[in-house]
């Protein structure tokens, strides 16, 4: 006779390890958070504000949970929606508005995006702005804005008004700077934090539909 077990399950699979994340360090901005918090609606709202200047209104082309719209050339909102995956799609830097014409949901919110330069940074304030002044008031919501690191440091006037731009939105998202992007097609291997920033969009997004 062998020396095998009879009462053992030969048959049993053991269960996999859950995958070990990678650890988040703290951000330069955000320090050990993820997202900020700010007003859910605009604060000082006037009649006959004109958005043309910062973002034009136009009717929404998808029927995702997120709108991705870059308020400047080059914001990076082609590659945060991809990141984003099918849950997302970039508006041309425009700030859409219900669709009559698409079957399907209504929600869906607007993420801002921008680079943190000082024409992106410029660019995100005069959107936020005019946000908070009413101009999208027919549109669909602001979800929040994220601000996607131009190099691989910021400087503290940076810094300072990052955190001024991420109060002024209901959710605010830092991207630091990823190297691996600058050598992919398509951005496929992010950080454990950007991992982590992706995952509260699109949480913060569900909520808001």
């Amino acid at each position: 006779m062998g020396s095998s077990n009879p009462f053992i399950d030969r048959g049993r699979v053991e269960p996999e390890a859950a995958p070990v994340e990678e650890p988040m360090e703290d951000d330069v901005v955000l320090g050990s958070r993820v997202s900020t918090t700010g007003p859910r609606y605009p604060l000082a709202v006037r009649e006959g504000v004109d958005a043309v200047d910062a973002l034009p209104l136009s009717p929404r082309e998808a029927m995702v949970a997120v709108l991705v719209a870059g308020v400047h050339g080059g914001a990076g909102a082609t590659t945060l929606a991809l990141l984003l995956g099918e849950d997302a799609a970039e508006t041309r830097r425009t700030w859409p508005t219900p669709n009559p014409w698409l079957n399907g949901p209504t929600a869906g919110g607007v993420l801002l995006c921008a680079r943190t330069h000082a024409r992106g940074l410029d660019s995100a304030r005069s959107v936020l702005t005019a946000w908070h002044a009413g101009a999208y008031a027919t549109g669909l919501p602001l979800l929040g804005i994220c601000l996607i690191d131009d190099a691989p440091r910021l400087a503290k006037e940076q810094i300072a008004e990052i955190k001024r731009l991420t109060a002024m939105a209901p959710h605010g998202w830092h991207m630091p700077w990823q190297e691996s992007f600058r050598h992919e097609l398509e951005p496929s291997s992010p950080s454990g934090r950007v991992s982590r920033m992706l995952r509260s969009i699109r949480t913060h997004a569900d909520r808001l539909g």
